[in-house]
């Protein structure tokens, strides 16, 4: 039995699932197996693995499915202790599986670990160190330059799982990726179980890897706005904590109305992604009562979180872009 498994969720994406693959052949830690969790693709992948690489187990669906039931099933059928998830548009550096089977083996009390992700179309760059949240996630460093802040370990609130570790003993306390959210922030909602179930995430900066980024996502824009508008009001209300939800609350559900003023995403998708979010509410609070019924480490949730101000100050800053560009200015 492998000691690691390393699970790659693909729809459509055979030359970019090939460069990843070649990746972890290059890798330096030998002791692990790969999944790949085939949504439906129409593009010569299964073709592909079985002539290229023909140690990797794959898992398929008919259709298009979302990135959380592909790597819910790829979880299934993997074996190792250590589960690794990595996007088809990412390479890893040859350390990067050591590095994430080394974080956990020096660390008893993390569960889960955050790889440095660059970007690959500028590697000096970061896509994302970790992910981060005060009343609406989004990725730590995203297009900042890799620098002394993104080179020591740290302890965060979650992981980005377009290349990140868990312990399998993660998944079987805390449950598996909420699949109702189908892609985006499903990530950050299990982030949040994990931290309140003691599970603590681990920044790990000698994990590295390359993400092109978007590379599924921009076949499906629109619904893209629509499962981020979705998906944020669902992750908020679903695991939040009490005192949060009252205080912030009538705020976040205000927010996909001036969305479209601060960030200029279209408000005929973020309305519908708010009213989409009201036909989830009887959902929501199922899961919120079943999250809360079992012993929570709240305080380390809050330890974890960001400030909620703090999303108020970086939506009020980037206000004075969207305003040249609504009067015909530049976006720059």
């Amino acid at each position: 039995m492998p000691r690691a498994s390393v699970i790659i969720p693909t729809w459509d994406g055979a030359d970019l699932l090939r460069s990843a693959l070649l990746s972890l052949r290059r890798q330096t830690f030998r002791d692990f197996e790969t999944v790949v969790a085939d949504n439906g693709s129409r593009d010569g992948t299964a073709a592909m693995l079985a002539t290229e690489f023909p140690e990797v187990k794959c898992v398929r669906f008919d259709e298009n499915r979302g990135f959380a039931p592909a790597v819910n099933a790829g979880l299934r059928a993997a074996s190792g202790d250590v589960l690794v998830l990595m996007n088809n548009d990412v390479e890893a550096d040859a350390g990067w599986l050591a590095a994430l089977v080394g974080a956990l083996d020096g660390r008893p009390d993390v569960g889960f670990v955050a790889s440095k992700m660059l970007s690959a179309r500028d590697p000096t760059r970061i896509d994302s160190a970790w992910d981060a949240m005060g009343l609406a996630p989004f990725n730590v460093g995203h297009a900042e330059t890799d620098g002394p802040r993104f080179r020591e370990g740290r302890y965060v609130l979650s992981a980005c799982a377009g290349a990140a570790a868990y312990r399998r003993s993660f998944f079987e306390r805390v449950g598996f990726f909420d699949e109702d959210f189908f892609a985006w922030f499903e990530d950050v909602e299990i982030g949040v179980r994990g931290q309140l179930a003691g599970f603590r995430c681990w920044y790990e900066p000698a994990a590295t890897v390359r993400h092109l980024g978007s590379a599924t996502a921009a076949r499906m824009p629109d619904r893209k706005i629509f499962l981020l508008i979705r998906n944020n009001l669902t992750l908020f209300f679903q695991t939040m904590p009490l005192r949060r939800v009252l205080m912030w609350g009538p705020v976040i559900l205000l927010w996909p109305w001036l969305d479209p003023i601060f960030y200029g995403r279209p408000l005929r998708l973020t309305a519908r992604g708010w009213f989409a979010f009201w036909t989830c509410v009887p959902r929501v609070l199922r899961n919120r009562r079943r999250i809360y019924s079992r012993p929570a480490d709240v305080h380390a949730l809050l330890a974890a979180l960001e400030d909620p101000w703090d999303d108020i100050g970086r939506a009020w800053r980037a206000l004075p872009r969207r305003l040249r560009a609504l009067l015909g200015g530049t976006d720059s």
